[in-house]
C-alpha cells in the first residue's frame, strides 16, 4: 500500500497536470495526500474539489504560511501506509515512474528508501537562459544509485523511517530540506535501493533572473542547514577575488603612477577567468553546434550571475542559520 505526498502553492495548471500524469501510472498509488500553503490563485478551491478518476483516496490540507519541510511533514503524517512516495508538483512523470520507485520496497520488506531518478529533457526545453543551463551542465539529471542524495521530487521511503529520522527539518526557510533529509537518511539506514532509470522531468525556468533567483534560495537553505561550506568558501572566495582585483587594477591603471601595479593585480582576475573559460568551452562548443548565437557570452553571463546569487543566497542563509536553525544544525552534526 503507498501513500504519495506532495506539496503546493499556488500552482493549479500544475495541479491539473500532476493528476493526469499519477491517474495514467501503471501502478497507481492507494492515496494521495497533498498540503497546501496557503494558494491565492484557485488552487486549493481546485484541489477541493477534484473528484479522482482512478480508485484512491485523495486527501488535502491547507496550512498557509508553511514551508516546504513542514507541508511534506504534514502530509506524511497524515498519510495512511507505512510506503511513502514524495515528489514535488510542477515535474513530469513517466507512467512506469512510481512503480519502479516503489516496486523494491513492496518485494524486498527489509529494504527501507529507494533513491529516485530525475532529469531535464531536452525536448522539454523552448527558452534560450534554459539551453544554456542544459548545455552548462551537459543535462541537468541524477542517475540514482543507493548512495545518491536524491531529491523529494522523486524519492521513496517507509513512514517509520520517516519518524527514526525525524522528518524533515522545518526550521529551514524554504529549501535544502530534502538534501538535508537525504543526509539524515543515509546516517540512520543502509538499507537503501535505487530507481536508475529518470522518470522524473524537472521543467526549467524561462528567464535568467528566475534562475537566479532559484539558485539565491536553494543557496540560502545550504547556508543556513550549515551544509557545503567548502562550496561557499571556496567558489564565493574565487568570486570575491576576481572583482576586488579587478577594481584594484582599474584604479591603480587609473590613478596610480606606476602602471605595473595594475598588471601585477589584473593578472590573477585574468587567470581566473581563463580557467573558467577553459572549463566552459565544452558547453560553449555544443551550444554553437545547435547554432546559438554568441555562446560565449551567454555561457559567461549565466555562470558568473547564478553563481553570484548562489553564492549570495549561501552567505546570507549561513549567518541567518547560526541564530534560527540550531536544531537542524544539531542534527546534521552526527551525520
Amino acid at each position: 500500500m503507498i501513500s504519495l505526498v506532495t506539496t503546493v502553492l499556488n500552482d493549479c495548471e500544475g495541479c491539473k497536470s500532476f493528476f493526469a500524469d499519477m491517474e495514467a501510472q501503471t501502478h497507481v498509488p492507494n492515496e494521495i495526500v497533498i498540503v497546501d500553503g496557503g494558494s491565492r490563485d484557485g488552487t486549493w478551491e481546485f484541489l477541493q474539489s477534484y473528484q479522482p478518476n482512478k480508485p484512491y483516496s485523495l486527501i488535502v490540507i491547507q496550512d498557509a504560511g508553511c514551508n516546504v519541510a513542514r507541508g511534506r511533514n504534514l502530509a506524511i503524517a497524515q498519510a495512511k501506509h507505512d510506503i511513502i512516495v514524495s515528489t514535488d508538483i510542477g515535474c513530469k512523470w513517466e507512467e512506469e515512474w512510481l512503480e519502479e520507485l516503489a516496486k523494491p520496497l513492496l518485494e524486498n520488506k527489509q529494504l527501507e528508501s529507494v533513491m529516485g531518478s530525475w532529469a531535464v529533457k531536452k525536448e522539454d526545453i523552448n527558452c534560450n537562459w534554459a539551453k544554456v543551463e542544459y548545455e552548462l551542465l551537459n543535462q541537468p539529471k541524477l542517475i540514482a544509485n543507493p548512495k545518491s542524495h536524491a531529491s523529494s521530487r522523486s524519492i521513496a521511503y517507509r513512514k517509520s523511517l520517516w519518524k527514526k529520522i525525524g522528518g524533515y527539518p522545518e526550521d529551514l526557510t524554504l529549501a535544502a530540506d530534502d538534501m538535508v533529509f537525504a543526509l539524515l537518511l543515509h546516517s540512520t539506514t543502509n538499507q537503501v535501493g535505487c530507481a536508475p532509470i529518470s522518470r522524473c522531468s524537472w521543467e526549467r525556468p524561462s528567464r535568467l533572473r528566475a534562475f537566479g533567483k532559484e539558485a539565491y534560495r536553494n543557496f540560502f537553505g545550504a547556508g543556513e542547514a550549515g551544509i557545503w561550506l567548502k562550496y561557499g568558501l571556496l567558489v564565493g572566495g574565487r568570486l570575491l577575488l576576481e572583482f576586488v582585483f579587478l577594481i584594484i587594477s582599474l584604479l591603480a591603471f587609473l590613478w596610480f603612477p606606476f602602471k605595473w601595479i595594475g598588471l601585477i593585480f589584473f593578472l590573477f582576475p585574468a587567470f581566473s577567468i581563463c580557467l573558467r573559460f577553459i572549463r566552459l568551452q565544452p558547453a560553449i562548443d555544443r551550444l554553437k553546434n545547435n547554432n546559438f548565437g554568441y555562446a560565449w557570452l551567454k555561457v559567461l553571463q549565466f555562470e558568473y550571475y547564478v553563481k553570484f546569487w548562489g553564492i549570495l543566497g549561501y552567505w546570507n542563509g549561513f549567518i541567518l542559520g547560526t541564530k534560527k536553525c540550531h536544531h537542524c544544525r544539531a542534527r546534521l552534526r552526527g551525520v
